[in-house]
């Protein structure tokens, strides 16, 4: 991927989004070394940027779904534990 100041970019514009167009690769627009935008092509797919929480999340969402069951809380038992000194009388 190829980087150009913003200031060359602002300069040269329509003929680097025609090049990005034509060519496919994306440009990183920087400022003082840190990007600012990253331009691709319609119809390109990232391959080196990273998914946002809620891109993963709704990625997943039919996976987070529950199911129409009702949630039953476990029956506790009247039996001492032991693991219990209380229980135990101690």
């Amino acid at each position: 991927m190829k980087t150009l100041l913003v200031s060359k970019f602002k300069a040269q514009c329509l003929g680097l989004l025609r090049e990005i167009r034509d060519t496919g690769e994306p440009l990183a627009i920087t400022l003082r070394g840190e990007t600012l935008a990253i331009v691709q092509a319609p119809g390109s797919t990232a391959i080196n940027r990273k998914e946002t929480v809620v891109e993963t999340l709704h990625r997943l969402h039919p996976l987070l779904l529950v199911e129409d069951e009702e949630f039953e809380a476990p029956v506790r038992s009247n039996r001492p534990s032991a693991l219990d000194p209380i229980a135990e009388g101690i």
